[in-house]
């Protein structure tokens, strides 16, 4: 039984030193545009029935004694965040479900990656203007930029991009829309940093949609969305998971000092 509760105390100070390190990770980007927290999810791990077979018992089932914890997942939770008004007109801000669908600008992979960092620029890639997120990526829309016709462009809740003229008036016909995207699961994307996520086959394929239907998102001009992460909770986490840190190891402790004392009895 003293092995068992070394063993058990091991796996609590593993558990709770990885939700200290997500929680940690949190509170970082407590700043980061778009951001969502995670949170760890515990379960039990086998447990087994105490006493010996051979012995005569009675017809309730025997006792049964737990092996410790163990980590389950790590969850990304994607509760929506404030909108910060920030009066530029390429800062995108989704409000509802939905994600952005940014490809690499090199064309080194091709890989798709989708994110809720709404924060684009216009640059020039090969001679051709196109719209990128702060990280480089381009933003795969419906539509093209032409900077000899207009200085600037402005987004609608709808996802449709209208140009602004060099006199300041908007054209009255897009030249492009911006779909979203959402997935069956997203707690299951795969995060690649960068504020970037791909599916996997837990979170399944991506659909898109016209922004403001069916349930997706609308696209807010002039805002970013913060991250979710709210400093309060996440410290009374870390108090939570510091203190059955110290019980867990307080445990391996007490076992150990139990060991020694049955190994240095005297007949």
């Amino acid at each position: 039984m003293i092995i068992k509760t070394l063993a058990s105390g091991a796996s609590g100070m593993r558990a709770h030193q990885l939700k200290l390190d997500t929680i940690g990770n949190n509170i970082a980007n407590i700043n980061t545009t778009g951001f969502k927290k995670s949170r760890v999810n515990f379960a039990d791990m086998v447990r087994q029935a105490l006493g010996d077979e051979g012995i005569p018992t009675a017809s309730d089932p025997r006792p049964e004694g737990g092996s410790g914890v163990r980590t389950v997942s790590i969850a990304r939770i994607f509760d929506q965040g404030d909108l910060l008004q920030t009066g530029r007109d390429l800062d995108l801000a989704i409000e509802g479900q939905g994600f952005f669908k940014v490809i690499p600008v090199t064309g080194e992979d091709d890989k798709e990656y989708y994110t809720r960092d709404g924060s684009f620029y216009i640059t020039t890639v090969d001679d051709e203007p196109v719209l990128v997120n702060a990280s480089g990526y381009k933003l795969d829309w419906d539509g093209e930029l032409n900077p000899e016709e207009y200085q600037s462009y402005k987004v609608d809740e709808k996802g449709n991009v209208y140009g602004i003229k060099k006199d300041g008036s908007i054209d009255t016909d897009p030249v492009g829309t911006i779909q979203l995207y959402t997935f069956p699961a997203p707690a299951n994307l795969l995060s690649k940093g960068n504020n970037l996520y791909m599916p996997t086959a837990a979170s399944g394929e991506a659909t898109s949609g016209t922004p403001g239907e069916e349930g997706i998102g609308y696209i807010r001009s002039g805002y970013l969305e913060r991250s979710n992460v709210d400093l309060a909770v996440e410290m009374i986490g870390m108090i939570e998971a510091q203190r059955a840190y110290a019980a867990n190891s307080r445990t391996i402790q007490t076992a150990d000092e139990m060991w020694d004392r049955a190994n240095n009895l005297r007949k």
